[in-house]
């Protein structure tokens, strides 16, 4: 026997949802999950200690970010003309040259440019 109505399983139920509903459920696949990037105590003052060598003796750092919480990493160079934190406000690096800060928080590896070593700034 031949079926008279096929069946299209879930897309049926489709037009109940409302519009609000399936709009929230567009932009929560499209939303971006930010994972958090833990830092030890030693890893902090070796950041630290690298962008107090560059604002000091003027030496280029090389840090990756990660600002959108994916796996692609923004790579940035510069030298550091100011670091610190404010109370109430998150710590930050500013490199020369550019306008806008950099939150450590952001922040996934920071090192001397090559051929600026620790040999040179001892």
């Amino acid at each position: 026997m031949r079926k008279q109505y096929e069946d299209r399983g879930m897309l049926k139920w489709r037009g109940l949802i409302l519009s609000e509903h399936a709009e929230m459920m567009k932009n929560e696949k499209s939303r971006i999950v930010r994972r958090d990037i833990y830092f030890d105590d030693q890893q902090y003052e070796e950041m630290n200690r690298i962008a107090t060598i560059s604002i000091h003796l003027k030496k280029e750092v090389v840090f990756e970010l990660n600002t959108f919480g994916d796996e692609d990493l923004l790579k940035v160079s510069g030298v550091v003309c100011e670091c610190g934190s404010l109370p109430g406000q998150k710590p930050y690096i500013k490199l020369s040259g550019f306008s806008s800060r950099f939150w450590a928080e952001e922040i996934v590896s920071m090192q001397l440019a090559e051929g600026d070593g620790y040999e040179d700034a001892d």
